[in-house]
């Protein structure tokens, strides 16, 4: 056989091998694009089970309020039930909307800038929390954030693995204050940012 023809520069072998490439491309690509619907399922999937979680809770909470109103003055118990129930069920709409939006990390920080400072700033990193928890995080999950993170808090520089929930419920209640979180119930916190309409 001709030297010549063994070489891997030969028009010949460029074109078997351009061949074969293709053809192993062809057969990953749909692999490939089977397992990136995967990913963009279970992340839909998880984003679900955090809201139908914040649900279940808001819905625990409302029976919760009737049985405590019934030992209310007779006076003052239907007003009050009224008050309690109708803030539970706007909380349970923002849950309902929600569930119909796709929530977008990088925009629910962007937008925030505008009201927070972000560097060095506890504040942020509870906001954070609760963005990277895709959107809706509870007290616990705040504090795992932090301790995970190992941020520290801005008087005694200590970490927050000793720190109370109901403290850093206190810190998320601020931001809530401020109208860049949503109290869907005690202890369970959404972003108001970073929400878009599914398509």
């Amino acid at each position: 056989m001709d030297i010549e023809t063994q070489s891997i520069l030969d028009p010949s072998r460029l074109e078997k091998l351009l061949q074969e490439a293709e053809a192993e491309l062809s057969k990953i690509k749909p692999e490939i694009e089977y397992l990136e619907e995967c990913v963009k399922k279970i992340h839909a999937l998880k984003e679900k089970e955090h809201k139908l979680n914040s649900l279940i809770i808001s819905l625990k909470s409302i029976q919760g309020s009737f049985d405590t109103n019934i030992n209310i003055d007779i006076n003052n118990s239907y007003i009050q039930t009224q008050n309690t129930t109708t803030k539970q069920l706007n909380k349970i709409d923002t849950i309902y909307q929600n569930e119909r939006k796709i929530f977008i990390p990088e925009v629910a920080l962007n937008d925030v800038k505008k009201s927070l400072r972000t560097k060095n700033n506890l504040n942020y990193e509870i906001y954070k929390a609760v963005v990277f928890n895709t959107g809706t995080a509870t007290t616990e999950q705040i504090k795992e954030y932090l301790v995970k993170n190992k941020i520290k808090q801005p008087k005694t520089q200590k970490g927050f693995e000793n720190t109370e929930l109901k403290e850093i419920s206190s810190r998320a209640n601020y931001l809530v204050r401020k109208n860049l979180l949503i109290s869907l119930t005690p202890g369970v916190f959404s972003t108001v940012y970073g929400w878009s309409e599914a398509e």
